[in-house]
């Protein structure tokens, strides 16, 4: 019973994301998502008693996920450098085809409209980045008088408005091809030795190496 409730949880969450990320928080009802996740009512709210309870698990999700995936791409990185190219690329990637993703980073934008406590975005991606560069400094492919502080600053600020843009114009498949515009201009002004063929081939190499996560409903019998 445990196991099935903890997959009737994941089934809740992955429908209520779908339907967050269709059509937002407030157009959003719970009756839609009761009717996505194909279970009753009473399991839903079992769970999750209110749609802003919802919400705010599927964002805590999201940001759940991203230490052990940077974690992964240190380690298979060669460098800090490559670290931080990788990293908004694998980022880009589940912004565009993992569902919770995708309702997490809508539902942080509309964080005002919802009646909870929402973990805060934006600043600890920049904490993170701001290690990467202050790697990247001392392992000597930082470009110098660069500070890692503004720097991620700057990355931060371009990454979610190059996706932004990627959302409205194209929902988002072409966010890979804006994504390398960006690092061919990017990297000239962060980079010591900013060789973009090579850095393309390194991040092939590493995003190999993560495994790919996208959301599914399971499949397996719901508990009432």
């Amino acid at each position: 019973m445990q196991q099935r409730a903890v997959l009737t949880r994941g089934r809740v969450l992955v429908a209520a994301a779908e339907v967050f990320a269709r059509t937002g928080f407030l157009a959003a009802s719970m009756n839609d998502i009761v009717e996505a996740a194909g279970v009753t009512k009473g399991a839903v709210y079992f769970h999750f008693p209110s749609k802003e309870a919802l919400a705010v698990a599927i964002v805590e999700e999201q940001f759940a996920q991203w230490p052990p995936l940077v974690a992964a791409i240190i380690e298979h990185s060669p460098d800090a450098l490559t670290s931080v190219v990788a990293l908004t690329y694998e980022v880009g990637s589940r912004f565009r085809d993992d569902v919770l993703t995708t309702a997490g980073v809508r539902l942080s934008f509309e964080r005002e409209l919802v009646n909870a406590a929402m973990p805060t975005p934006f600043v600890g991606w920049v904490g993170i980045l701001q290690e990467l560069f202050s790697r990247a400094r001392r392992e000597g492919t930082l470009r110098p008088g660069l500070q890692a502080a503004p720097t991620a600053r700057a990355l931060v600020g371009s990454f979610f408005g190059i996706q932004h843009v990627s959302e409205i114009l194209t929902n988002r498949t072409d966010l890979e091809s804006r994504l390398d515009e960006f690092w061919k201009v990017f990297l000239v002004g962060v980079a010591v030795n900013p060789d973009w063929t090579g850095t393309q081939r390194a991040v092939r190499r590493v995003r190999a190496a993560i495994p790919r996560v996208t959301a599914q409903l399971d499949s397996d019998p719901e508990f009432d």
